[in-house]
């Protein structure tokens, strides 16, 4: 309130943590010859101006959007791209550079990924987002690309998380926020023998500074997707997905990312933003259990403002991905 009253006023309110900014602030409205009938006025703004917290200035804000929906041999989704897009919107307006990775094969996804946190400058902040087919192996979960075959998966037809958290280690960054929307299913060890006999081999991580880890769902549960289709007639009990559809289906989103870009209008640090979308989640009709997992202690925001020279980025990557801009967008 005293910072936005100084501002109001045109001077820079200095303080620290032992000093009483109230005190100050008078004090220095005083001694500048501001009368009570101004101060009245700019507090009457100030009442009315809802504060933004700044925790701290990162070098950029990427946000990496992943959907997968288009699978060859797993069952369809619908919502994994609307949930890409509704979160794009969302982070643009909070001064995150976006890029949206949809329905790529696994070497093609991978090899972007890494394209990507190679022009990710250090100290910046990453929000990692994935929504599509997933499971658990013991203490990893694990994304399925599209091309993944339904039995004998291998470790080669998915992402774990491991090596997301590996690679985006490599650029540094000062916060890491990677948010897995997608089921949390054991698979089946009798069906998929290879990959369980991989698991010597998946990888070891780092973790640089401020991490927070997000699952939409607990281990050996399911994540759900939330569809609205508009409809002349009532819908009673359970509505097939049927051909045509798709043009039908009002933009919205999974469970989790619903709850999300509804709290994303809020101006809290990223730990507590997350607390607030689980309790949401936790709320809804259909039981689902998110989990939340925390490295370091220091309060961030989206909301943060970027001291970095964002455009440079932008060009970079939009370089960078032109071979699958069919696929690939940045923005």
């Amino acid at each position: 309130m005293c910072e936005v009253i100084s501002t109001l006023a045109d001077f820079k309110l200095k303080l620290n943590d032992n000093e009483k900014p109230g005190e100050i602030l008078m004090k220095t409205l005083d001694r500048r010859g501001f009368t009570a009938q101004q101060f009245r006025q700019f507090l009457k703004i100030a009442l009315n101006t809802k504060p933004i917290l700044t925790y701290y200035k990162p070098q950029s804000k990427v946000a990496i959007l992943i959907g997968n929906d288009k699978y060859k041999h797993l069952s369809k989704l619908i919502t994994p791209s609307m949930d890409c897009d509704s979160l794009a919107s969302n982070l643009k307006v909070l001064g995150f550079l976006i890029v949206t990775l949809k329905n790529l094969c696994i070497t093609d996804l991978k090899r972007n990924l890494s394209r990507i946190f190679d022009l990710i400058p250090e100290d910046s902040y990453c929000f990692i987002f994935y929504a599509g087919h997933g499971c658990e192996l013991c203490n990893t979960r694990c994304i399925l690309s599209i091309d993944c075959p339904v039995e004998d998966i291998t470790i080669d037809d998915c992402i774990t998380e491991n090596w997301l958290l590996k690679e985006v280690a490599l650029c540094k960054p000062d916060l890491c926020i990677l948010i897995l929307d997608m089921c949390g299913n054991y698979l089946d060890r009798n069906i998929n023998p290879q990959i369980y006999a991989a698991l010597p081999t998946i990888e070891e991580y780092n973790i640089h500074r401020n991490l927070l880890v997000s699952y939409s769902t607990q281990s050996s549960a399911a994540a759900y997707e939330l569809l609205q289709i508009e409809c002349s007639t009532t819908i009673d009990g359970t509505y097939e997905v049927r051909t045509g559809d798709t043009e039908r289906i009002v933009p919205g989103s999974s469970l989790y990312v619903n709850a999300l870009c509804t709290r994303l209008v809020e101006n809290l640090d990223v730990s507590s933003l997350l607390d607030k979308v689980h309790a949401d989640v936790e709320c809804c009709i259909k039981r689902q259990r998110p989990i939340k997992m925390q490295c370091g202690v220091s309060k961030r925001s989206l909301y943060d403002p970027v001291k970095g020279d964002v455009d440079a980025i932008l060009n970079n990557l939009k370089v960078a991905l032109e071979e699958h801009k069919d696929n690939c967008a940045v923005f």
